[in-house]
Protein backbone atom coordinates (compact mmCIF):
# COMPACT_ATOMS: atom_id res chain seq x y z
CA UNK A 1 0.00 0.00 0.00
CA UNK A 2 1.63 3.34 -1.32
CA UNK A 3 2.60 5.54 1.99
CA UNK A 4 0.09 8.61 2.05
CA UNK A 5 1.00 11.48 4.48
CA UNK A 6 -2.36 13.50 4.01
CA UNK A 7 -1.15 16.23 1.80
CA UNK A 8 -1.57 17.44 -1.64
CA UNK A 9 1.56 17.37 -3.53
CA UNK A 10 0.25 19.51 -6.45
CA UNK A 11 -1.13 22.01 -3.62
CA UNK A 12 1.55 25.57 -3.39
CA UNK A 13 4.29 25.32 -0.70
CA UNK A 14 3.08 28.43 1.62
CA UNK A 15 0.31 29.79 -0.03
CA UNK A 16 -0.07 32.21 -2.79
CA UNK A 17 3.65 34.02 -3.21
CA UNK A 18 3.31 38.03 -2.68
CA UNK A 19 2.51 40.47 -5.97
CA UNK A 20 5.29 41.11 -7.98
CA UNK A 21 6.36 44.49 -6.85
CA UNK A 22 6.50 43.09 -3.10
CA UNK A 23 9.40 40.41 -4.01
CA UNK A 24 12.61 40.87 -4.43
CA UNK A 25 12.51 38.19 -7.28
CA UNK A 26 10.70 37.83 -10.44
CA UNK A 27 9.84 34.89 -12.22
CA UNK A 28 11.06 35.62 -15.97
CA UNK A 29 7.14 34.92 -17.15
CA UNK A 30 6.44 38.47 -14.82
CA UNK A 31 8.91 40.23 -17.43
CA UNK A 32 7.43 40.55 -20.18
CA UNK A 33 9.35 40.95 -23.74
CA UNK A 34 11.53 44.47 -24.14
CA UNK A 35 12.35 45.51 -26.66
CA UNK A 36 14.51 48.15 -25.26
CA UNK A 37 17.68 46.68 -26.19
CA UNK A 38 19.32 48.23 -23.24
CA UNK A 39 17.22 46.21 -20.92
CA UNK A 40 18.25 43.54 -22.50
CA UNK A 41 21.77 43.74 -22.12
CA UNK A 42 20.97 45.61 -18.41
CA UNK A 43 19.30 42.37 -18.02
CA UNK A 44 22.18 39.99 -19.13
CA UNK A 45 24.79 42.30 -17.32
CA UNK A 46 23.05 41.61 -13.89
CA UNK A 47 22.34 37.71 -14.44
CA UNK A 48 26.10 37.86 -15.21
CA UNK A 49 26.51 40.02 -11.87
CA UNK A 50 24.59 37.13 -9.93
CA UNK A 51 26.27 35.04 -10.93
CA UNK A 52 29.45 35.88 -9.91
CA UNK A 53 28.12 36.84 -6.59
CA UNK A 54 26.96 33.42 -6.54
CA UNK A 55 29.92 31.74 -7.32
CA UNK A 56 32.30 34.00 -5.50
CA UNK A 57 29.54 33.32 -2.01
CA UNK A 58 29.94 29.46 -2.92
CA UNK A 59 33.59 29.68 -3.14
CA UNK A 60 34.04 31.57 -0.04
CA UNK A 61 31.29 29.52 1.96
CA UNK A 62 33.58 26.34 0.90
CA UNK A 63 37.15 27.78 1.75
CA UNK A 64 35.50 28.63 5.04
CA UNK A 65 34.13 25.20 6.00
CA UNK A 66 37.14 23.87 4.95
CA UNK A 67 39.52 26.36 7.28
CA UNK A 68 36.97 25.82 9.95
CA UNK A 69 37.07 22.30 9.62
CA UNK A 70 40.73 22.73 9.82
CA UNK A 71 40.59 24.78 13.07
CA UNK A 72 38.27 21.80 14.09
CA UNK A 73 40.98 18.75 13.12
CA UNK A 74 43.96 21.23 14.26
CA UNK A 75 41.83 21.86 17.68
CA UNK A 76 41.35 18.21 17.94
CA UNK A 77 44.45 17.01 17.67
CA UNK A 78 46.05 19.62 20.08
CA UNK A 79 43.45 18.24 22.62
CA UNK A 80 43.92 14.63 22.31
CA UNK A 81 47.15 12.91 24.14
CA UNK A 82 48.63 10.51 21.76
CA UNK A 83 50.36 8.04 23.77
CA UNK A 84 52.99 5.77 21.61
CA UNK A 85 53.65 2.67 22.74
CA UNK A 86 57.17 1.65 22.63
CA UNK A 87 57.01 -2.05 22.10
CA UNK A 88 54.25 -4.46 20.56
CA UNK A 89 52.89 -7.62 21.52
CA UNK A 90 50.60 -9.86 19.67
CA UNK A 91 48.04 -11.68 21.52
CA UNK A 92 45.40 -13.95 19.57
CA UNK A 93 41.81 -12.85 20.44
CA UNK A 94 40.51 -16.24 20.28
CA UNK A 95 43.26 -18.85 19.58
CA UNK A 96 41.46 -21.58 18.58
CA UNK A 97 42.21 -24.85 16.71
CA UNK A 98 41.56 -24.42 12.41
CA UNK A 99 44.06 -26.98 10.94
CA UNK A 100 42.47 -30.24 9.54
CA UNK A 101 45.01 -32.94 10.53
CA UNK A 102 43.67 -34.68 6.79
CA UNK A 103 46.11 -32.03 5.55
CA UNK A 104 48.29 -31.79 8.38
CA UNK A 105 51.46 -32.21 5.62
CA UNK A 106 49.88 -29.94 2.94
CA UNK A 107 49.26 -26.15 2.79
CA UNK A 108 47.95 -24.99 6.13
CA UNK A 109 51.04 -26.16 7.95
CA UNK A 110 53.36 -24.52 4.92
CA UNK A 111 51.39 -21.90 5.53
CA UNK A 112 51.97 -21.64 9.51
CA UNK A 113 55.68 -22.57 9.36
CA UNK A 114 56.10 -19.71 7.42
CA UNK A 115 54.26 -17.34 9.62
CA UNK A 116 55.56 -18.15 12.71
CA UNK A 117 59.50 -18.93 11.52
CA UNK A 118 60.34 -14.77 11.15
CA UNK A 119 59.64 -14.79 15.25
CA UNK A 120 61.63 -18.25 15.81
CA UNK A 121 65.65 -17.40 16.41
CA UNK A 122 68.47 -19.62 16.69
CA UNK A 123 70.89 -19.09 19.97
CA UNK A 124 74.45 -19.94 19.64
CA UNK A 125 76.63 -19.87 23.46
CA UNK A 126 79.55 -20.40 24.81
CA UNK A 127 79.23 -22.56 27.76
CA UNK A 128 81.65 -24.51 29.90
CA UNK A 129 80.85 -27.79 28.43
CA UNK A 130 80.97 -26.28 24.83
CA UNK A 131 79.08 -24.66 22.22
CA UNK A 132 74.92 -25.07 22.99
CA UNK A 133 72.67 -24.35 20.28
CA UNK A 134 68.80 -23.71 21.02
CA UNK A 135 65.64 -21.72 19.82
CA UNK A 136 63.92 -18.63 21.08
CA UNK A 137 60.79 -16.72 20.42
CA UNK A 138 60.45 -13.21 19.94
CA UNK A 139 58.02 -12.04 22.56
CA UNK A 140 58.18 -8.08 21.81
CA UNK A 141 59.09 -6.28 18.83
CA UNK A 142 62.21 -4.34 21.35
CA UNK A 143 64.56 -7.33 20.94
CA UNK A 144 62.87 -9.29 24.05
CA UNK A 145 63.09 -13.02 23.70
CA UNK A 146 61.63 -15.95 25.29
CA UNK A 147 63.75 -19.08 25.74
CA UNK A 148 64.65 -22.19 28.24
CA UNK A 149 66.38 -21.25 30.91
CA UNK A 150 68.62 -24.53 31.09
CA UNK A 151 69.79 -23.59 27.72
CA UNK A 152 71.13 -20.32 28.90
CA UNK A 153 72.88 -21.87 32.12
CA UNK A 154 76.49 -20.63 33.10
CA UNK A 155 77.09 -18.78 29.71
CA UNK A 156 80.26 -17.20 28.96
CA UNK A 157 78.55 -15.50 25.61
CA UNK A 158 75.35 -15.34 23.47
CA UNK A 159 75.18 -15.17 20.02
CA UNK A 160 71.44 -14.56 18.59
CA UNK A 161 70.56 -15.20 14.86
CA UNK A 162 68.13 -14.04 13.62
CA UNK A 163 65.59 -15.57 10.92
CA UNK A 164 66.93 -12.90 8.09
CA UNK A 165 70.30 -14.33 9.25
CA UNK A 166 71.43 -10.85 10.97
CA UNK A 167 73.57 -12.17 14.10
CA UNK A 168 73.35 -9.96 17.54
CA UNK A 169 75.16 -9.87 20.52
CA UNK A 170 72.40 -10.88 23.33
CA UNK A 171 72.47 -10.71 27.08
CA UNK A 172 70.64 -12.59 29.88
CA UNK A 173 67.80 -10.26 31.63
CA UNK A 174 66.57 -13.17 33.87
CA UNK A 175 66.15 -17.08 34.16
CA UNK A 176 63.91 -19.28 36.00
CA UNK A 177 64.47 -22.44 36.97
CA UNK A 178 61.25 -23.37 38.65
CA UNK A 179 59.66 -23.03 35.18
CA UNK A 180 62.86 -23.55 32.89
CA UNK A 181 62.16 -19.78 31.26
CA UNK A 182 64.84 -17.22 30.43
CA UNK A 183 64.44 -13.84 29.20
CA UNK A 184 66.84 -12.45 26.87
CA UNK A 185 67.69 -9.22 25.06
CA UNK A 186 68.91 -7.72 22.20
CA UNK A 187 69.38 -4.47 20.97
CA UNK A 188 67.10 -4.12 18.18
CA UNK A 189 63.29 -2.73 17.22
CA UNK A 190 60.97 -3.17 15.09
CA UNK A 191 61.12 -7.08 14.98
CA UNK A 192 58.65 -9.38 13.82
CA UNK A 193 56.98 -10.90 17.14
CA UNK A 194 54.95 -14.00 17.26
CA UNK A 195 51.11 -13.89 18.48
CA UNK A 196 50.99 -15.56 21.39
CA UNK A 197 47.34 -17.41 22.07
CA UNK A 198 46.59 -19.42 25.51
CA UNK A 199 46.66 -23.24 26.59
CA UNK A 200 43.72 -22.70 29.32
CA UNK A 201 41.34 -24.30 26.85
CA UNK A 202 43.33 -27.00 25.32
CA UNK A 203 42.29 -30.44 24.39
CA UNK A 204 44.32 -33.67 23.98
CA UNK A 205 43.74 -34.57 20.32
CA UNK A 206 44.02 -31.06 19.14
CA UNK A 207 46.58 -30.76 16.10
CA UNK A 208 50.33 -29.10 17.19
CA UNK A 209 52.77 -28.08 15.08
CA UNK A 210 56.47 -27.32 16.23
CA UNK A 211 59.01 -25.30 14.86
CA UNK A 212 62.25 -24.17 15.77
CA UNK A 213 65.39 -22.56 14.24
CA UNK A 214 67.86 -24.98 15.13
CA UNK A 215 70.56 -24.92 11.94
CA UNK A 216 69.34 -21.25 11.43
CA UNK A 217 68.37 -19.10 8.17
CA UNK A 218 70.36 -21.40 5.90
CA UNK A 219 68.85 -24.85 6.89
CA UNK A 220 65.56 -23.10 7.45
CA UNK A 221 62.91 -23.87 10.62
CA UNK A 222 62.55 -27.13 12.01
CA UNK A 223 58.70 -28.14 11.72
CA UNK A 224 57.39 -31.27 13.01
CA UNK A 225 53.58 -31.73 12.92
CA UNK A 226 51.34 -34.01 15.80
CA UNK A 227 48.39 -33.47 18.34
CA UNK A 228 48.31 -32.64 21.58
CA UNK A 229 48.75 -35.98 23.34
CA UNK A 230 48.13 -35.04 27.16
CA UNK A 231 48.15 -32.18 29.62
CA UNK A 232 49.24 -31.28 33.02
CA UNK A 233 52.58 -33.45 32.35
CA UNK A 234 54.97 -33.83 35.12
CA UNK A 235 58.37 -34.30 33.37
CA UNK A 236 62.28 -33.52 34.17
CA UNK A 237 64.80 -30.98 32.09
CA UNK A 238 68.06 -31.83 31.28
CA UNK A 239 68.98 -30.54 34.31
CA UNK A 240 67.11 -32.62 36.50
CA UNK A 241 64.90 -30.09 37.46
CA UNK A 242 60.99 -31.31 37.56
CA UNK A 243 58.70 -29.48 35.68
CA UNK A 244 55.03 -29.33 36.18
CA UNK A 245 51.95 -28.39 34.37
CA UNK A 246 53.58 -29.27 30.98
CA UNK A 247 51.54 -29.70 27.17
CA UNK A 248 52.81 -33.43 25.90
CA UNK A 249 52.42 -33.69 22.08
CA UNK A 250 53.73 -36.09 19.52
CA UNK A 251 55.52 -33.41 17.24
CA UNK A 252 58.45 -34.12 18.84
CA UNK A 253 61.44 -31.21 19.82
CA UNK A 254 63.89 -32.03 17.43
CA UNK A 255 67.57 -31.46 18.78
CA UNK A 256 68.41 -27.36 19.16
CA UNK A 257 64.80 -26.74 19.08
CA UNK A 258 64.16 -26.37 22.29
CA UNK A 259 63.05 -23.23 23.30
CA UNK A 260 61.22 -23.06 20.31
CA UNK A 261 56.94 -22.65 19.74
CA UNK A 262 54.62 -24.99 19.94
CA UNK A 263 51.37 -23.96 17.69
CA UNK A 264 47.64 -24.62 17.40
CA UNK A 265 46.17 -25.47 13.90
CA UNK A 266 45.63 -20.96 13.68
CA UNK A 267 49.43 -19.98 13.93
CA UNK A 268 48.90 -19.15 17.60
CA UNK A 269 51.62 -19.92 20.10
CA UNK A 270 50.52 -22.05 22.78
CA UNK A 271 53.78 -23.28 24.42
CA UNK A 272 57.28 -23.26 24.31
CA UNK A 273 59.22 -25.98 23.29
CA UNK A 274 61.48 -27.68 25.99
CA UNK A 275 64.06 -30.52 26.68
CA UNK A 276 62.57 -33.88 26.32
CA UNK A 277 61.96 -37.08 28.72
CA UNK A 278 64.90 -38.24 30.63
CA UNK A 279 62.73 -41.57 30.89
CA UNK A 280 64.38 -44.60 29.59
CA UNK A 281 61.20 -45.78 27.77
CA UNK A 282 61.53 -44.75 23.94
CA UNK A 283 58.16 -43.82 23.22
CA UNK A 284 58.21 -41.57 25.85
CA UNK A 285 61.40 -40.31 24.35
CA UNK A 286 59.87 -39.63 21.20
CA UNK A 287 57.50 -37.33 22.51
CA UNK A 288 58.02 -33.51 23.28
CA UNK A 289 56.72 -31.41 25.85
CA UNK A 290 56.14 -27.49 25.69
CA UNK A 291 55.57 -24.88 28.89
CA UNK A 292 52.13 -23.52 28.78
CA UNK A 293 52.47 -20.07 27.11
CA UNK A 294 50.78 -18.45 29.53
CA UNK A 295 53.16 -19.60 32.11
CA UNK A 296 56.07 -18.03 29.40
CA UNK A 297 54.11 -14.77 29.32
CA UNK A 298 53.72 -14.24 33.14
CA UNK A 299 57.39 -15.47 34.02
CA UNK A 300 58.41 -12.91 31.28
CA UNK A 301 56.67 -9.75 32.53
CA UNK A 302 58.17 -10.92 36.17
CA UNK A 303 61.78 -10.52 34.66
CA UNK A 304 61.06 -7.65 31.89
CA UNK A 305 59.91 -5.58 35.39
CA UNK A 306 62.09 -6.82 37.53
CA UNK A 307 64.95 -9.19 36.65
CA UNK A 308 63.14 -12.12 38.38
CA UNK A 309 59.96 -14.90 38.37
CA UNK A 310 57.84 -14.50 41.11
CA UNK A 311 55.13 -17.51 42.13
CA UNK A 312 52.05 -17.20 43.71
CA UNK A 313 51.01 -19.66 46.09
CA UNK A 314 48.02 -20.86 47.38
CA UNK A 315 48.72 -24.36 48.90
CA UNK A 316 46.93 -27.13 47.51
CA UNK A 317 47.58 -30.29 45.16
CA UNK A 318 44.75 -32.13 42.94
CA UNK A 319 43.75 -33.75 39.79
CA UNK A 320 41.02 -34.01 37.50
CA UNK A 321 37.34 -34.73 38.76
CA UNK A 322 36.45 -38.19 37.51
CA UNK A 323 33.27 -39.29 35.86
CA UNK A 324 31.76 -40.92 38.68
CA UNK A 325 32.41 -37.90 41.24
CA UNK A 326 31.64 -35.39 38.65
CA UNK A 327 28.12 -36.96 38.24
CA UNK A 328 27.79 -37.45 42.03
CA UNK A 329 28.40 -34.30 42.36
CA UNK A 330 26.39 -32.68 39.28
CA UNK A 331 29.70 -30.93 37.88
CA UNK A 332 30.56 -31.29 34.42
CA UNK A 333 34.24 -31.11 35.56
CA UNK A 334 36.79 -29.04 37.51
CA UNK A 335 39.89 -29.78 39.91
CA UNK A 336 39.63 -31.95 42.79
CA UNK A 337 41.63 -31.50 45.56
CA UNK A 338 43.38 -34.12 47.12
CA UNK A 339 45.92 -32.03 49.34
CA UNK A 340 45.34 -28.62 51.57
CA UNK A 341 48.88 -27.36 52.75
CA UNK A 342 49.32 -26.46 56.52
CA UNK A 343 49.34 -22.89 57.27
CA UNK A 344 48.36 -22.23 53.26
CA UNK A 345 46.30 -19.75 52.01
CA UNK A 346 44.00 -22.07 50.72
CA UNK A 347 43.96 -23.67 54.23
CA UNK A 348 43.19 -20.15 56.20
CA UNK A 349 40.17 -19.74 53.22
CA UNK A 350 38.55 -23.01 54.60
CA UNK A 351 39.51 -25.51 51.15
CA UNK A 352 39.65 -29.17 51.96
CA UNK A 353 40.53 -32.01 50.46
CA UNK A 354 37.34 -33.33 48.05
CA UNK A 355 36.61 -29.78 47.30
CA UNK A 356 36.08 -29.52 43.57
CA UNK A 357 37.10 -26.01 42.51
CA UNK A 358 34.93 -25.29 39.80
CA UNK A 359 35.27 -21.64 38.59
CA UNK A 360 38.25 -18.92 39.13
CA UNK A 361 37.53 -15.36 39.39
CA UNK A 362 34.04 -16.45 37.06
CA UNK A 363 36.09 -18.27 34.54
CA UNK A 364 35.10 -21.88 34.16
CA UNK A 365 37.78 -24.58 35.57
CA UNK A 366 37.49 -27.95 33.46
CA UNK A 367 40.47 -29.54 34.85
CA UNK A 368 43.81 -29.32 37.19
CA UNK A 369 45.82 -28.48 34.95
CA UNK A 370 43.75 -25.56 33.45
CA UNK A 371 43.42 -24.57 36.69
CA UNK A 372 46.98 -24.34 37.42
CA UNK A 373 47.75 -22.72 34.03
CA UNK A 374 44.97 -20.22 34.77
CA UNK A 375 46.64 -19.62 38.53
CA UNK A 376 50.16 -18.75 37.49
CA UNK A 377 48.76 -15.78 36.09
CA UNK A 378 48.31 -14.17 38.57
CA UNK A 379 50.78 -12.81 41.55
CA UNK A 380 51.80 -13.06 44.84
CA UNK A 381 48.80 -10.72 47.35
CA UNK A 382 46.60 -11.06 44.71
CA UNK A 383 43.21 -11.95 46.03
CA UNK A 384 41.15 -14.78 43.74
CA UNK A 385 37.07 -15.96 44.11
CA UNK A 386 36.85 -19.54 43.77
CA UNK A 387 33.75 -21.25 43.42
CA UNK A 388 33.78 -24.87 44.98
CA UNK A 389 31.41 -27.44 44.60
CA UNK A 390 31.38 -29.73 48.43
CA UNK A 391 29.33 -32.46 49.34
CA UNK A 392 27.26 -30.16 51.55
CA UNK A 393 26.71 -27.75 48.13
CA UNK A 394 27.91 -24.90 46.62
CA UNK A 395 30.32 -21.97 47.97
CA UNK A 396 32.37 -19.53 46.76
CA UNK A 397 35.58 -18.34 48.43
CA UNK A 398 37.99 -15.22 47.95
CA UNK A 399 41.58 -16.06 48.95
CA UNK A 400 44.57 -13.95 48.90
CA UNK A 401 47.43 -15.90 47.53
CA UNK A 402 50.86 -16.04 48.79
CA UNK A 403 54.74 -16.54 47.97
CA UNK A 404 56.06 -19.72 46.68
CA UNK A 405 59.20 -20.25 48.35
CA UNK A 406 62.26 -21.34 46.17
CA UNK A 407 64.10 -23.03 48.82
Amino acid sequence: MPFDDGEDDDAPVGGAPLPPDDRLWRHPSELGASADPSFAASSAATDASGTRLWAVAVVAGLIGSALSLGVVAVAGRLSTEVVEKPVVERVAVRPVAELNLAGASGQGVIAIAKSVAPAIARIESAAEKGKTVASAILVRTDGYLATNAHVVAHLAGLLVVLADGTEVTGRVVGADTTTDIAILKIDRDDLPVAVLGSATELESGEPAIAIGSPLGPAGGPSVTVGVISALGRRVSSSDGVELHDMIETDAPTAAGSSGGALCDGSGSVIGMTTAISTSSDAAANALGFAIPVDIVRAVADDIIATGSARHSWLGVEGADVDAANAKDMGVTGGAKVTKVADDSPAATAGLQSDDVITSLDGAKVTSMSAFVVALRGHHPGDSITLEIMRRSGPQTMVITLGEKSHG
